[in-house]
């Protein structure tokens, strides 16, 4: 039997078993991502700032982005087996360089690496799971399982990490990582053919490796401005400029040499399609608007006094609320429902979580009064991730419809980086403006001040405390309110940003003719990412 012909899986593997290796594997591959559900804990135990946390996050995200890309021709060349090995061997080399290291900058490579392998494994996954799906109706409900599966990942290691977190160290994430591993790879081993493909071998020959350092180095840049841009005071920054300088140089010689090849990286032809470029559009729109839950966490977090594991909960509440709402919207899709109409429903649902939010956002909220929103977030998401993935590669030309896999994953991580771009921005501008209209109330003059400070200081006395510890604990208690209320105020304003930008989107969707009629087309050859 040809290899090509041989099946992945050993003939005594039943499918359901099959199925749940895949799925499992593709879980694993994902927790590089998961280190950062605690940024917080990540930037003690690593003694650097949270941006410093967004930039790893962001680079090792680049790292997956602009791999797959080059996997693409890879994985024709190594049996899936041995290439999973190779994925696994790379992340369990990190992970254990990692666990024994608190160097950033070591950590920072093996974040590299970890993107790397991360994209290799999901590549040979996917291949797997979508080789084996030929009718529409397979492969739709196949986009929706990988989709919700990445959806439900960050919220599913988030929980992981607090319970581990709350009796460990953080180095030891990277130890649970590496039993993972290490007992995936038996799996591997025992249920996989060594000698089975995808189809034929063809030799690593014509592969762009240079527009992939290209590719690599200009989406590390550019997430490197948009997180620490607002830092650095953007382009009054040289830091800043050299780097935006450097940043469009690299994307011109990418855009010529990829314009040049015969077999370029990826096709930029694509782009000739304007609906598939208004899906592009949709897509990072999207991740910004999805973008906005680090800031809730925040909130319940430091504004509520929760503990990590008591936000459980609430994550269990967006895995719910993405898992349910991804199932009925591949019912709609297989329907024949409009794309368009199935995103607009979407965007109108995240528009009522922001809503919902701005209503509670306070200081005497309770945790319980975020789980409805954010399972309304959780199924804003499973409503539009499918559709708007749908409908963008259902907008590119068939000869090319391939590279709109690779485009889509970087305009979700340009999308991401943006998001957090925006979010520390505005969390600066809205915190300076809540701040300064407080402080105009809050003068020796204002009468309330003082009748403040008395029932503080009295509570204090009341409880046993003597007249100098009172006085300098109402103090440093009513310095704590006022930050506080700033950081509500400018929650609440960055939501109104957030909700009048959804409506915004939503008319364009509504007003814009030629795209109610995109029609579903998914070809057995594309594979999504």
């Amino acid at each position: 039997m040809e290899s090509y012909n041989m099946p992945i899986f050993k003939s005594w593997i039943p499918e359901w078993l099959a199925r749940s290796i895949i799925f499992t594997i593709l879980m694993i591959s994902l927790f590089s991502f998961a280190l950062y559900g605690r940024p917080i804990s990540m930037a003690g135990y690593y003694g650097v700032q949270p941006t410093d946390v967004q930039y790893a996050m962001v680079l090792t995200y680049a790292s997956a982005v602009t791999f797959l890309a080059l996997d693409f021709r890879i994985t024709k060349y190594f049996a899936p087996r041995k290439y999973l090995i190779i994925g696994l061997a790379l992340n369990s080399v990190s992970s254990l360089i990692c666990f024994y290291s608190k160097n950033w900058a070591l950590f920072l490579v093996c974040g590299i690496v970890q993107g790397i392998a991360c994209a290799l494994i999901c590549s040979i996954i996917l291949n797997m799971v979508f080789s084996r799906l030929s009718s529409t109706r397979a492969r739709v409900i196949g986009y929706s399982i990988f989709y919700a599966a990445i959806q439900i990942a960050v919220p599913v290691y988030a929980i992981y990490s607090s319970i581990l977190l709350d009796v460990l160290d953080f180095n030891w994430l990277f130890f649970g990582l590496i039993l993972m591993l290490i007992a995936l790879l038996f799996v591997i081993l025992i249920s996989m053919n060594s000698k089975a493909r995808f189809s034929k071998k063809i030799p690593l020959y014509r592969v762009d490796w240079i527009g992939y350092l290209y590719y690599l180095t200009f989406s590390s840049v550019i997430g490197y401005i948009l997180i620490y841009g607002q830092q650095l005071n953007w382009l009054d920054s040289p830091v800043i400029v050299l780097l935006g300088m450097f940043f469009i140089i690299l994307l011109f010689l990418f855009i010529v040499r990829e314009n040049r090849l015969k077999h370029p990286l990826i096709n930029l032809q694509i782009f000739k399609a304007k609906n598939f470029v208004i899906g592009l559009l949709l897509l990072f729109v999207f991740y910004i608007f999805k973008g906005t839950t680090g800031l809730t966490y925040g909130y319940i977090e430091v504004v509520l006094a929760t503990d990590p594991l008591h936000i459980i909960p609430v994550w269990i509440a967006v895995i719910l609320g993405t898992a349910v709402s991804m199932a009925i919207t591949a019912r709609f899709i297989l329907m024949g429902i409009s794309l368009i109409r199935i995103i607009i429903t979407g965007f109108v649902i995240m528009a009522c979580y922001y809503f919902y939010m701005l209503q509670f956002v306070s200081s005497t909220g309770e945790t319980k009064d975020f789980i409805l929103p954010l399972f309304i977030y959780g199924v804003s998401t499973g409503v539009l991730f499918v559709p708007i993935v749908s409908f963008m590669v259902s907008s590119a030309p068939p000869k090319v419809a391939f590279n709109a896999a690779f485009l889509g994953i970087f305009a979700r991580f340009l999308g991401f980086s943006s998001s957090m771009a925006v979010n520390n921005y505005t969390q600066l501008y809205t915190k300076s403006e809540a701040n300064d209209k407080l402080r105009e109330s809050l003068t020796e003059t204002n009468p309330q001040l003082s009748i403040t400070l008395q029932n503080i200081q009295q509570a204090y006395l009341n409880a046993g405390n003597d007249m100098y510890t009172s006085k300098g604990a109402s103090n440093a208690y009513l310095n704590y309110f006022i930050k506080q209320q700033i950081l509500i105020r400018s929650t609440k304003d960055y939501y109104d940003i957030m909700l009048i930008g959804l409506l915004v989107v939503i008319v364009i969707l509504i007003c814009l003719p030629g795209i109610q009629n995109i029609v579903l087309r998914l070809q057995k050859g594309n594979v999504p990412y």
